[in-house]
């Protein structure tokens, strides 16, 4: 596993609005570095690609965030003005990422039969373009809504995600799929991300041979092999995971445990996702984990806790991982810059609850 250094460095920048070709910018880059992405590799092409460019390659910019729901009041605000504006004053440092994921909590379909559950999210595939627009690359679904309209509502969910140009790993056609890796080349270097779920109303969710379904996260052994796999074949390897208990600031022993495994395995970073707030974080061996990044965008119902929310900003460069947390603050179905008193609070806060480590302006140090 390639070495992880804690050097974090906080840069705020002003939001000006949605960078309206942030996708195309993206693609030019790209293009530049690789004419193909990962998955179209062979195994042998990617063992070969390990490790070739660790010198005078650009840096990786990664932006990582939590849980996205778009239901309840969002419907009457993005019709209102659109599917753009929930994104609009955080979208510039998402654009400006060469890679930016999320987790989508919210079946994009108009079909499908309705899972006996508490609550059932989805949405109209035009609201996909706000999170294109916004600059979002990734969205995991590995998660406890991707199903909830069934197999059909997850099918339409694949086909819209592929429409609007958005990546996706957690969840898939059939088993294969569900539990492959997304990755890719970027700058010359492979980043691996895999997504599990440790939170699913029943098996009936796994994805089991040509069944359509999620990537469990409860079969530990299995989650680590596939760690494993990603790890020898791709010079970083992210996994996001859904766990933890919902309004818990606090992972559990257990949680802290897995992460710890992840690690071992041949993860370089750990984000988690669930529990609706935010949880702090540890630095495992030298690897950092992210235990919530709660809610990233979610309807008007939601205030203090679990309206606090932000940005997990990553850099990968020659073998390092350099990471920092910028607040944001979701109020009335929007992401909006909450100033920097509350984000001087936030960062005293999640000091507080993280696990042997110092923030101080963002900047994230394990205790020496």
């Amino acid at each position: 596993m390639v070495r992880v250094v804690f050097i974090l460095s906080l840069v705020l920048t002003g939001c000006s609005g949605l960078v309206e070709d942030s996708k195309a910018v993206k693609e030019e880059t790209f293009a530049a570095h690789s004419d193909k992405t990962f998955s179209e590799m062979s195994w042998k092409d990617a063992t070969a690609l390990k490790g070739t460019n660790t010198d005078g390659h650009e840096p990786i910019e990664l932006v990582a965030t939590g849980d996205v729901m778009f239901e309840w009041s969002l419907d009457q605000t993005i019709e209102d003005k659109g599917p753009e504006y929930p994104f609009e004053q955080v979208a510039e440092p998402i654009s400006n990422a060469d890679y930016a994921l999320t987790n989508l909590e919210t079946a994009v379909t108009d079909r499908g039969v309705k899972e006996e559950k508490i609550y059932n999210f989805r949405t109209d595939p035009e609201n996909l373009q706000g999170l294109s627009k916004a600059g979002f690359d990734f969205v995991s679904l590995a998660n406890n809504h991707t199903l909830d309209y069934g197999s059909e509502g997850l099918v339409d969910t694949l086909s819209y995600l592929h429409t609007y140009d958005l990546d996706y790993a957690g969840a898939g056609h059939n088993e294969q799929e569900a539990y492959q890796s997304h990755t890719i080349e970027l700058n010359g270097e492979t980043v691996s991300v895999l997504a599990f779920s440790q939170v699913l109303p029943s098996t009936d969710w796994y994805a089991i041979g040509e069944q359509p379904g999620i990537a469990s996260g409860y079969q530990q052994e299995r989650c680590l092999e596939l760690i494993k796999k990603a790890n020898e074949m791709s010079d970083y390897t992210i996994v996001y995971m859904h766990w933890g208990n919902e309004g818990e600031a606090i992972p559990e022993q257990e949680t802290r445990d897995y992460a710890t495994r992840m690690v071992h395995a041949g993860a370089d970073a750990v984000i988690g996702s669930h529990p609706h707030v935010l949880q702090g974080f540890e630095i495992i061996d030298g690897t950092p984990v992210a235990y919530s990044l709660g809610n990233f965008l979610f309807p008007d119902y939601v205030e203090d806790a679990q309206a606090q929310t932000g940005l997990l900003q990553v850099e990968l460069h020659n073998g390092e991982v350099q990471m920092n947390f910028e607040p944001w603050k979701i109020k009335d179905d929007q992401i909006i810059n909450p100033g920097e008193q509350y984000q001087d609070d936030i960062w005293t806060y999640l000091e507080e609850i993280s696990f042997g480590v110092a923030i101080e302006e963002g900047d994230i140090r394990a205790f020496q």
